[in-house]
């Protein structure tokens, strides 16, 4: 086994994906042309378009190069200590294996020893997506070491050879540790006592945390992938992540998450979209299950067919990456006119797409964006190209004169030839959640799907089965599904969903016509009982109960629910199901009892003015009476104490000799001031009287 070397801390590690010459003293892995042995100085590992065989692996690579290729790599590297740089892609299992592999054969020749072969076999299964381990990621020796590697990229920078040097070679004190303790990786590693193991099962557990945040806010979908040739196609579970921060387990989580997962298989298809990496041609990858037998032939080609017409003719093809799919058969040459960076096909494999690389430093080599080429891509070649073989749009006078109101849409099952719908792809799709959100949004004017993205999340529709006849409703509209070509309750569930859209529809009205109504009414409730302003503009409460019996029967007009009623126990059932999705048995009462509030707060309201008005004329004629009552109990005493009109006239006209002026006058002044006291008495005496009123009812409580 491969111990550490303590002399490999003096190397200068560097990261640089975008790396392409190997000059002199310098070693590349997962880089550059490794079929190119006379422009590159120094030596350039890449499995990746290597015409001489094919490997899945770097380390692979490696380990069976004969003595032909040792001869011209020590030609350029001839012993450990001419190794000035040490260029990486990653820091992947593959990517430390291949250079402990390197390091330790550089300096004396022989093949393998047989007891690195296991895991050989092992970093080549996890560098082609295969996860051999168990659903304890402590144990997998590839998890660990992932996890370890990605616990500082999110933290330092990757400019820094400092750090790249110290994450480069904690990797390979792992991996070395791990070989030495287990000679076969998928026993499964055992606890050690180190730092790099403890570090490794802590990021491990940080890495399963951010899994669990990303998932709940990615998208995730169900989707028909080719198996094999393209002849059959199966369900699998798409998950579409947009990755921030680096992750080394996403991946391995995502396919080995059976519980969050439709088909309670993991997710079969990956996408990861990096925003930071745009046009490095490390921001998109599309990757498989390997072990579920699918390919993404079709994707690869329309994301090519997209590339070229993107580039309008203009795709630099002068020097072509050599890919498998750009292959002439039967040799190591390109086709003509192969572009110099395309997506890449996982060595023809078609389980790994990934975006092209850069053509020159800052030269983005694709001109396809994530969210308008991508994900419509995927989303057409693996859904909606089985729709027209397999889905026809009914259309219906009484749905198409339909223009205001609920949408309705009704689609059917095209019944293939022979009769046997279970050889139609669509077939195995109707009962997943994307079928569902796809329908849903069918019937929803604010809604265009082109991707995955687009789906309505499942929260906004429900589902739900009448027969052999699917009901997809949604606060904007309900989308039906026959999966029968004749099916005599489809004209039921038809008539069923219009009547309660008619009868939501008028509902509609009703609240437009009557919002106002309703807002001006609550507007005189809200004034009415201002400090300063009393008066309000509904007076009588006979009016208000005209207006207000009026607005009941509007809105039992516009809820009413005998419309409803059939004959038919699906009809009735259907009926009641959209009734209380789009919400009308709730809104019907709502509504009702906003209007039972508003009728009693506005009857106070017009009480309290009305008892206002009565309680001020009441006071009014209180004080009058109380006045007059004192004006008549003064009257007497007024009489006793001045000269009255009579003894006036006598005095004026019967005495003689005639009173003095003087007599008069003084007389005058006192019927005055009297008459001065009287008045004052009729008004002491009234407010007296409105006080006593205004204070205290006639049933002589006090307010």
């Amino acid at each position: 086994m491969f111990a550490f070397n303590n002399a490999w801390p003096l190397f200068t590690f560097e990261f640089n994906p975008s790396q392409r010459d190997a000059p002199a003293g310098s070693l590349l892995i997962g880089l550059g042309d490794g079929n190119d042995t006379e422009s590159h100085k120094g030596v350039a590992l890449n499995n990746k378009g290597y015409r001489a065989g094919h490997y899945n692996s770097v380390s692979e690579l490696v380990a069976n190069a004969d003595d032909r290729q040792w001869s011209i790599w020590r030609s350029k590297l001839s012993s450990v200590q001419g190794i000035q740089r040490i260029v990486i892609e990653d820091f992947s299992l593959d990517t430390c294996f291949t250079l402990l592999l390197f390091l330790n054969h550089l300096d004396a020749a022989g093949s393998l020893s047989l007891s690195t072969h296991p895991w050989l076999e092992y970093v080549t299964a996890w560098e082609s997506g295969i996860y051999l381990d168990g659903d304890d990621t402590t144990r997998s020796a590839a998890c660990l070491l992932s996890a370890l590697a990605h616990s500082s990229l999110c933290e330092q920078s990757m400019d820094d050879t400092v750090v790249v040097r110290h994450n480069m070679l904690a990797c390979l004190r792992l991996l070395s540790d791990m070989m030495i303790a287990n000679p076969d990786p998928t026993a499964g590693i055992m606890p050690m006592h180190t730092q790099c193991y403890a570090s490794a099962v802590a990021s491990l557990a940080y890495e399963q945390q951010i899994y669990q945040h990303v998932i709940k806010r990615s998208v995730t979908c169900q989707l028909l992938l080719d198996l094999g040739t393209g002849r059959r196609q199966t369900v699998v579970d798409a998950l579409f992540i947009t990755e921030t921060l680096p992750s080394g387990m996403l991946k391995i989580l995502a396919r080995c998450d059976k519980e969050r997962s439709w088909t309670h298989n993991g997710f079969g298809l990956l996408a990861i979209y990096r925003p930071r990496e745009v046009g490095t041609g490390n921001d998109i990858v599309i990757s498989l299950n390997p072990i579920q037998g699918t390919r993404l032939d079709a994707l690869w080609s329309a994301l090519e067919q997209r590339e070229d017409v993107a580039w309008q003719g203009l795709r630099p093809h002068d020097t072509p990456r050599f890919l498998e799919s750009y292959r002439l058969a039967g040799s190591d040459k390109l086709i003509p006119g192969a572009p110099n960076q395309p997506w890449y096909d996982d060595q023809g494999r078609m389980t790994l797409i990934a975006a092209p690389k850069q053509l020159a430093p800052g030269e983005p080599g694709s001109k396809l964006t994530w969210q308008k080429d991508v994900l419509p891509a995927i989303w057409e070649n693996y859904f909606t190209r089985y729709l027209d073989n397999a889905i026809v749009p009914i259309a219906l006078p009484e749905l198409d004169c339909r223009t205001k109101g609920k949408c309705i849409r009704v689609y059917q099952h095209r019944i293939p030839e022979g009769g046997d719908i279970t050889i139609v792809p669509l077939m195995r799709m109707i009962d997943t959640p994307t079928f569902h959100a796809w329908l849903a949004a069918q019937s929803d004017s604010t809604r265009v799907v082109r991707s995955p993205a687009d789906l309505p999340p499942t929260s906004e529709y429900h589902c739900q089965w009448y027969s052999n006849i699917l009901v997809v409703a949604h606060r904007h509209g309900v989308t039906i599904f026959c999966r029968e070509e004749e099916d005599k309750h489809l004209a039921i569930l038809i008539k069923a969903a219009i009547s309660v859209a008619d009868v939501s529809h008028e509902y509609e009205n009703f609240l437009a016509n009557s919002a106002q109504q309703i807002e001006q009414w609550l507007k005189d409730l809200l004034e009415s009982q201002q400090k300063h302003n009393r008066k309000g503009k509904i007076r009588r409460l006979s009016d208000w109960s005209e207006m207000m019996l009026e607005t009941k029967a509007q809105a039992l007009k516009a809820m009413n629910k005998g419309a409803l009623v059939g004959n038919d126990a699906l009809h009735n059932q259907l009926t009641e199901d959209l009734s209380r999705q789009w919400g009308l048995s709730e809104q019907r009462q709502e509504l009702m009892t906003q209007i039972e509030q508003l009728d009693q707060l506005m009857r106070q309201a017009i009480s309290q003015r009305q008892e206002k008005r009565q309680r001020i004329y009441g006071a009014l004629f209180s004080a009058l009476a109380l006045g007059a009552a004192a004006n008549h109990i003064w009257e007497p005493i007024k009489e006793i104490k001045t000269t009255n009109l009579y003894e006036w006239q006598l005095m004026l006209f019967k005495e003689q000799p005639a009173p003095a002026m003087d007599k008069l006058q003084a007389i005058a002044a006192d019927a005055a001031r009297y008459e001065v006291y009287t008045l004052a008495i009729l008004l002491i005496f009234g407010f007296i009287g409105f006080i006593l009123f205004w204070f205290f009812d006639f049933n002589g409580k006090e307010e």
